[in-house]
Formats: C-alpha cells, sequence, structure tokens
C-alpha cells in the first residue's frame, strides 16, 4: 500500500505514513470518523520514465481520475538537495554581482554563426570598427545577444600554426629557432582569441583594433609590473591567496588608468577593457611559465643528469610543451574573466563620469570585485586544487562566466535604455518642429 500523500510504502498494519504522518486508508475502508480525501496530493503527469497507476476506493466519489506516482518516480532526496544548492548558489552569485537571471540566452544559438562561410571582404569589413566614421549610430546598435564568430577562426589559425610548428621542432633536427615561435603561440593562442570574442560581445562597435592592440601589450607590462610591486609588498607574503588579491588589482588598475576618459561609457566597453589587460596578462604569464618553470628547469636537470644537450634540450622542450597546452586551453576561465568582470563592474558605476576614488567604494563594485579576487584565490588554492579533473578551474571558470554573460546582459540593458532615450528625444524634437509658429504646446 502506498500513501496517497507522498508516495511513500505503508505497511499494511500501519494507520498513519511513516513518512508525512497522513492517515493510511486501505482500499475498501477508512477509519471510523475520518473522511476519505477526495483529491491526494499527486496527480497523473505524463513524463518518460514515470510509471502512473491509477488507484480507485469503494465508495469514494470520484470526480475525476485519481493517481499516485510510485516511490521510484520521486525525485531523489540528493538530487533535490542538489537542485537547491544550485539555485541558491545561483542566487547568491546574482546578488554579488548585482545581475539578474539570464534571459533568452543560449550558447547554441550565440555560436550559431560560427561556421557559416564569410568573404575576405565581409571579414575585413566586420573589423573595420571603432573610428569616427565607422561607429555606428546609438539607433542602429543590436541590442540583443551578439553571435560572434570571429574568434574562432582567429583561435583555428593560431592553433594550427602552433601544431604545425610544434612537430617540426620535434621531429627535426636542427629546429630549436622554433622554440621561440612555438611559446608565443602556446601562450597567446586561447587568450588572444578570448579576447576577440569579448570584441565581437562589445556590439556598440565603437572600440578599434588599434586601441585594443595597444591596451593589450601596454596593459600587459604595466599590470604585470604593478603586480610584482605588489608581491614585493611585506603584508602579501601571506601564501597562494594573495594572487587573488595582488593580480586582480594589479590588472583592475592598469585598466582604470589607461582607460581612465569619459569617451567610452558603456558597460560593455569596461568588459572588452578588462578582457583586453587579462588576455595580455596571461599571455605573459604563460610564457614566462613555460620558460622560467619548463624549459629552463627541464634543461638543467637534464645536464646534471649527464645528458647530452640535445637529449636535455628536447626534455625541457617537452616539459615546455605540456605547460603552454594545460595553461593555454584554461586561459579563457580565468585571467581574462576575471579582468572583465572586474572593469565591466566598474564601468557600470563610472558609465560617461570621470574616473573618482569614490567609485571604487561603490558597493555595486566592491562586491562584484569580491568575486574575480575569490575565482583567483580558490584556483590557486592547494586544497581545491587536488579536485579532479581540474575541478578548481572549471568550477571558477563557469562561475566567473556565468558572471560575464551576466554583465553583458546589462551592457546590452544599458544600451537600449540609451535607444529608448534617443528615440523619445527625437519624437520630441519632431513634434516641436510640427507646432505652428506662435502655438503653445500643450502637455
Amino acid at each position: 500500500m502506498f500513501c496517497v500523500q507522498c508516495g511513500s510504502d505503508v505497511p499494511t498494519e500501519s494507520k498513519f505514513c511513516v513518512n508525512c504522518g497522513a492517515p493510511a486508508y486501505h482500499a475498501g475502508s477508512a477509519p471510523a470518523g475520518q473522511p476519505v480525501p477526495s483529491v491526494p496530493a499527486f496527480q497523473a503527469v505524463a513524463q518518460p520514465g514515470v510509471q502512473v497507476v491509477p488507484v480507485g476506493y469503494p465508495g469514494m466519489p470520484q470526480p475525476q481520475p485519481v493517481y499516485y506516482v510510485l516511490p521510484q518516480a520521486l525525485p531523489h532526496q540528493h538530487t533535490v538537495q542538489q537542485l537547491n544548492f544550485l539555485h541558491s548558489l545561483q542566487g547568491r552569485i546574482q546578488s554579488l554581482a548585482s545581475t539578474e537571471q539570464l534571459e533568452g540566452f543560449s550558447l547554441k544559438e550565440m555560436f550559431s554563426g560560427v561556421f557559416k562561410k564569410r568573404s575576405p571582404e565581409q571579414v575585413e569589413d566586420y573589423m573595420l570598427v571603432g573610428s569616427a566614421k565607422t561607429t555606428l549610430a546609438i539607433e542602429l546598435v543590436e541590442t540583443g545577444w551578439p553571435k560572434p564568430w570571429l574568434f574562432f577562426r582567429v583561435l583555428a589559425t593560431l592553433v594550427v600554426a602552433y601544431v604545425v610548428c610544434t612537430q617540426m621542432l620535434l621531429r627535426l633536427s636542427d629546429a630549436g629557432n622554433l622554440i621561440p615561435a612555438v611559446m608565443i603561440l602556446g601562450s597567446f593562442a586561447f587568450p588572444l582569441s578570448t579576447l576577440v570574442l569579448f570584441f565581437e560581445m562589445n556590439t556598440p562597435r565603437n572600440v578599434s583594433l588599434h586601441m585594443v592592440g595597444k591596451l593589450f601589450v601596454f596593459g600587459a607590462v604595466v599590470s604585470l609590473g604593478v603586480a610584482l610591486l605588489g608581491y614585493s609588498l611585506p603584508i602579501f607574503q601571506l601564501g597562494t591567496w594573495e594572487a587573488g588579491i595582488v593580480e586582480e588589482v594589479a590588472k583592475l588598475l592598469t585598466v582604470v588608468i589607461v582607460m581612465r576618459g569619459a569617451r567610452y561609457k558603456y558597460i560593455l566597453n569596461g568588459i572588452l577593457f578588462g578582457a583586453t589587460v587579462g588576455a595580455g596578462f596571461a599571455c605573459f604569464e604563460t610564457a614566462g611559465y613555460a620558460l622560467n618553470s619548463a624549459l629552463l628547469p627541464g634543461l638543467l636537470q637534464g645536464l646534471q643528469a649527464g645528458q647530452t644537450v640535445d637529449v636535455a634540450t628536447h626534455a625541457g622542450i617537452v616539459s615546455m610543451l605540456q605547460i603552454l597546452r594545460l595553461r593555454g586551453i584554461l586561459a579563457p576561465l580565468g585571467h581574462v574573466a576575471w579582468t572583465a568582470i572586474a572593469a565591466g563592474a566598474f564601468w557600470r558605476v563610472k558609465q560617461d563620469k570621470p574616473v573618482n576614488p569614490s567609485m571604487f567604494l561603490d558597493s555595486r563594485f566592491l562586491k562584484a570585485f569580491l568575486i574575480p579576487v575569490s575565482m583567483h584565490a580558490l584556483w590557486d588554492a592547494p586544497a581545491f586544487m587536488q579536485l579532479p579533473f581540474l575541478g578548481n578551474s572549471i568550477i571558477t571558470g563557469v562561475i566567473s562566466w556565468y558572471v560575464v554573460f551576466g554583465l553583458v546582459q546589462q551592457g546590452l540593458r544599458q544600451v537600449r535604455d540609451e535607444q529608448r532615450g534617443h528615440l523619445q528625444q527625437t519624437l520630441q524634437t519632431v513634434e516641436a518642429s510640427m507646432q505652428p509658429a506662435g502655438s503653445v504646446a500643450v502637455s
């Protein structure tokens, strides 16, 4: 016998459900003084894999068939707990980032144009944006979710070049001159492609590739220098958690200092600027790790072990390639997204106003800035790094990109609001121009 309230199995001799405490009604009768319920809690639901069984009670009036769902069709307690946890985590992230639930967002739809064929002229025109002559008027800006595609072509080109150079380096003799090429391509492929993705998501199209390139190089150098100065301070000699504070502050300060003017007012602009500095930082940092933590140590260890120069060099190259592959693939989940969040949150406060120190104390910025700092700290936390299958990188990366898309949604809404205001202003101007001379408009 099953409980009609919760579907739990009830022993024949029991008068009450051991799970929910509801009275247990045996077929053919009900306890004295207790009416048989006319509508149980569970109704038939047509779902795949759910077995629905009708239940009849002699003498019970049934305006419609009564059903219950067998216990095996009920959600598992752990599944319910996991769903509750995910919803709670989602709400906390949105509250911290001051973002809303994503609306109309679909990764499949967003990247639907990746493999669409385009002519070289279309590609060139697509990249010619950001100048006074090529920036679209506000009423022509797309405000739906962008559909980027250029980033994939950049990624494919760089990856193919990296693979070709790597194979030549490993298989051909006297190919040592290719080591810098392999190091640069491996360090730049994924961060640079992710930067192009953010460039495409800047729907106002008011930032030129020239500006992005300048910020990429200059921002990387300045942010690395500021980070090294930060690490030299005694207060930051705390361990791996210091990176989340030092490096995120260094990158954000670089963005604010370099792009502090009021010309770029959109949240999407700030997101792009942050991604640019983050990508430059990631490229330079990965190249440094490939050289100082892989190539040179591998070479020296081989020489100390009595290996020939060629054998020791090969061992160092293999170690370098491992670093490049790992850090390259994970680059979009780290620095690029983190600095995009920080700068996007700051531009949400700044908008078209000059930079003011009080903006750094705005709660909307401070709470959102805690996200990249925390994600970076967790990324480097020794205990978190023990998760299998790169779990630390995947978890922090998914959270970071969820916040990124939340900020992008706010940026798109900002553009829509400006379009609406511009349209209303235009209508008012037209109405005023249509008023007869000497007449007074009645509001």
